[in-house]
């Protein structure tokens, strides 16, 4: 009796051993059909260095006012830079740095036109006028690429 027990207990573990690996066969090729349903679009990556130069305002500033004279409603100035500025903002303001995001105006890109030699004519309608008593600075964001962004 002893001699099938062994025999008995034998083939019980042969018969576990089989169905554990089966069942590993079963489940690697089911995790290989799900990783091979993945696909990844082609990607490029890399790093690069470049000079960013910035504009210098040129020439003379000319600013416009209302018919009474005491707001200014725009401003023009040449920029001077190797590139052609694709977005300009400017701040018109009693301090030195604006405070506010609203201090802002955007100069539309229809607004910026060739003058000479990496010289680029800029007229800005201010977005709100500003008081003659209010507009001691002129501040200039300008980028060749992209927009200026301002926080």
């Amino acid at each position: 009796m002893r001699i099938g027990k062994r025999s008995f207990a034998s083939r019980k573990r042969k018969i576990a051993g089989l169905c554990a690996f089966v069942l590993a066969g079963v489940i690697g090729v089911g995790a290989y059909a799900f990783t091979a349903a993945n696909t990844v679009k082609a990607q490029d990556a890399g790093a690069g260095v470049h000079v960013v130069g910035g504009y210098e305002q040129t020439k003379g500033v000319y600013y416009e006012w209302n018919v009474e004279g005491t707001e200014n409603t725009a401003v023009d100035f040449v920029l001077k830079g190797e590139l052609k500025p694709s977005d300009v903002k400017v701040a018109v303001t009693k301090e030195e740095h604006p405070s506010t995001e609203a201090e802002w105006s955007d100069c539309p890109e229809a607004n910026i036109k060739a003058a000479g030699a990496e010289e680029y004519e800029v007229k800005c309608e201010l977005a709100t006028p500003v008081a003659n008593a209010n507009a001691d600075h002129l501040t200039i964001a300008a980028v060749s690429e992209g927009e200026v962004k301002i926080k």
